[in-house]
């Protein structure tokens, strides 16, 4: 046991089982920092952005499922952690966010970088303390990081300045953190009812998200029996091979053609662990059976005929026992073809030999993922990169696919990478992002030189937010405002001690990937590609192409 609290919730962290923190030094932490020096067991891990700490622990703790942890102080400090914190609390992933305070006695007399901390917070915690005795401090710690990994959701707990150095509470350490195992069982009627129907469709499809991990086999298995097309979400994309046949691919705007006609097209849609948000993507007078644990997501986004509360992997390991196989697999092998033709396609698209100045995302992508390791972990930019990753990146079941599902942040993908490759140290971490995302927190690109962190960047320059380009012409308004100029990144690589590639025509990307994969050591290749090349919407309406048009007409002047 240390000499004091500080001491103690190291003591406390070392015992559950947490080896880093993210985090900046300052002020109200200064007696914890104290703390870290002194010991060996917990390394605390220094950014330079508080909200890229936040990034880094829920990165982490999407990768692992382990506990995620950040630091910061009082005030801005603490206010800066909130995006990265949002991250981890909409993808429901175990982070506990520990913040310094003004010493007890002074906290609501308005002292400058006084705020309160509780309610900036509240909104989004499992678990949200600010101690105010250093009795009370071990057990608030233990129950934060308890609400933090049984509720799988952000805990936060406030710590005033003068309680850090005050003498540690005699004979307590950290209990063993309950970690339940148990799954929830569905009903067997609501079983029941779902093999029915299932029984009853002559063209079912299987939509599956991020609720299904842990579930390949039972899909593939369901696939088989059921001839039923597999779908994913962008979430869930790295949970089955892609190279499965009956995988169509993606649902929605980033997904593929094939994989949403699959959906529109079948008679019945069993959805497993996943709570889709966009309804203009669902079937509409079909049948469609949910499957889900969390009892607040059945039937969130689309009215269901049944609704199965339970874990994906019992329940589908009783569908499987009770469904009927079947012999018509005539909707399935009329998807593969069109399958096999829009993946030709996809290939022709992908090709080096193109034509045009600059190099086509989708060749990117493709290189990417032929060139890196079989259980290589990739770390995704949201916007045009997630697009063309999900549809131009395969991956073969034991490779990940880790990006800010729900919260789509800019910014997440550079610190995020690190919280990855820290948890993972073995293991090839490849951060693809577009330059917007990238620049965004690029001050931590110190972090990985000072931290000798072997991260390969493939940055996708356009010099421009191209996905809000795209969102701006889908309301009919020409692009504005999303022009960006870049710094050269190569260089600024460079700067940091980091190799730094820069590629402008096709012919030198693979050599370029292949020389900074094989290198095993940090890089950043700066990609220009096209900035007039645009994702092929799955489903195009009226609607959006009228905007589209009236974007252009409204870029003309008239």
């Amino acid at each position: 046991m240390g000499k004091n609290i500080s001491d103690q919730i190291l003591a406390m962290l070392t015992d559950i089982g947490v080896e880093r923190v993210f985090g900046i030094p300052g002020d109200t932490i200064d007696y914890l920092m104290d703390s870290f020096r002194r010991q060996d067991k917990v390394q605390f891990v220094v950014m330079r952005h508080e909200e890229a700490a936040a990034f880094a622990a829920s990165g982490q703790a999407k990768l692992t499922g382990q506990l995620g942890v950040c630091m910061a102080c009082q005030g801005p400090g603490a206010i800066h952690l909130v995006n990265g914190l949002f991250d981890a609390a909409l993808d429901r992933v175990p982070v506990l966010a520990i913040t310094g305070q003004i010493d007890a006695n002074l906290i609501g007399t308005g002292m400058p970088q006084e705020i309160n901390q509780i309610a900036l917070f509240d909104s989004f915690t499992v678990y949200n303390h600010e101690v105010r005795s250093a009795e009370n401090l071990p057990h608030a710690l233990q129950m934060a990081c308890e609400a933090a990994i049984q509720k799988q959701g952000v805990a936060h707990i406030s710590i005033p300045a003068d309680l850090m150095n005050q003498k540690a509470v005699n004979g307590i350490t950290a209990k063993n953190i309950v970690r339940p195992k148990a799954k929830l069982i569905a009903n067997a009627k609501d079983i029941d009812a779902a093999v029915e129907m299932l029984d009853q469709a002559k063209k079912p499809a299987i939509l599956f998200g991020g609720g299904a991990v842990n579930t390949a086999d039972l899909l593939i298995s369901l696939s088989n029996k059921l001839k039923a097309p597999l779908i994913h979400t962008t979430r869930s994309k790295d949970i089955v091979d892609n190279n499965f046949p009956a995988m169509m691919g993606g649902i929605g705007l980033m997904g593929s053609k094939t994989g949403n006609q699959a959906i529109m097209s079948c008679d019945a849609l069993l959805v497993v662990g996943s709570s889709f948000a966009f309804r203009e993507f669902y079937p509409d007078n079909v049948p469609i059976i949910q499957i889900e644990h969390h009892p607040e997501r059945l039937g969130a986004h689309v009215p269901l005929t049944h609704g199965v509360l339970g874990d994906a992997e019992t329940t589908l390991y009783a569908i499987l026992d009770q469904v009927q196989s079947k012999t018509d697999n005539k909707f399935l092998e009329d998807l593969k073809a069109k399958r096999e033709a829009e993946l030709k396609h996809k290939s022709k698209e992908a090709s080096e030999s193109r034509g045009g100045k600059c190099i086509h995302p989708q060749y990117v992508a493709e290189m990417i993922g032929e060139h890196a390791d079989k259980d290589a972990l990739f770390v995704i930019g949201c916007g045009s990169a997630t697009v063309w990753c999900n549809n131009f990146l395969t991956l073969n079941g034991k490779q990940r696919f880790l990006w800010t599902w729900n919260l789509a942040s800019l910014g997440w993908t550079l610190p995020a990478s690190i919280g990855v490759q820290m948890a993972a140290p073995d293991k090839q971490v490849i951060a693809v992002v577009g330059d917007g995302d990238f620049q965004m927190l690029i001050g931590d690109l110190a972090t990985i030189s000072k931290y000798n962190l072997p991260i390969v960047f493939i940055v996708f320059n356009n010099s421009c937010y191209q996905f809000i380009e795209l969102e701006e012409m889908s309301v009919g308004n020409p692009a504005f405002g999303t022009d960006l100029h870049n710094p050269d990144y190569a260089k600024l690589a460079e700067a940091h001690g980091i190799q730094g590639f820069s590629v402008e025509k096709a012919e030198d990307l693979a050599d370029t990937i292949k020389k900074a994969y094989a290198s095993r050591k940090a890089a950043v290749i700066d990609v220009f590609v096209d900035p007039k090349e645009l994702f092929d919407p799955p489903k195009v309406t009226a609607g959006m192409a009228i905007n589209f048009l009236k974007s252009k007409v409204k870029g003309w002047g008239i």
